[in-house]
């Protein structure tokens, strides 16, 4: 055109260098590492978290464990008791049977009883010391 002023038309431009402000450069690290710290810590929280969780699943189990071996050993201890107050029961139920039997068919009192259980412990006992504080009575002879 005609008004004296000058211009200039580009088609094309090479860009050899861009320089960004040193502050927004730092303001990207300090972003970038905030963004990896943040990474890094979630990634840490889920470890510790998984490890805590083993822990805890792991001391159930023992807890488990020791429950179960309590309840076991009480169950045996529950059953040996068992059997044996079943076994005291029959050998007292036979003995009382066998009392029953001598006091009726040898005709004794309750006291006749006493005293042949008495001559039965002394015959049987090999080495039985008796010790009787005065006045002694040894004998149940009258009692027979």
């Amino acid at each position: 055109g005609g008004d004296g002023g000058v211009y200039a038309r580009a088609v094309s431009l090479q860009l050899r260098n861009v320089d960004l402000p040193e502050e927004y450069q730092e303001a990207v690290a300090e972003k970038l590492s905030a963004q990896e710290d943040i990474a890094l810590a979630r990634n840490e929280r889920t470890q510790e978290t998984t490890k805590a969780e083993t822990e805890l699943l792991k001391a159930k189990e023992e807890a488990r464990k020791i429950m179960n071996k309590a309840a076991n050993d009480a169950n045996v201890t529950l059953t040996e008791a068992t059997l044996k107050a079943e076994e005291m029961m029959h050998a007292f139920e036979t003995e009382a049977g066998v009392i029953a039997q001598v006091k009726e068919v040898m005709n004794l009192t309750t006291e006749g009883v006493l005293a042949f259980m008495a001559n039965r412990l002394l015959a049987e006992a090999p080495k039985l010391k008796v010790t009787a504080g005065e006045p002694a009575r040894l004998t149940r002879k009258d009692e027979l």
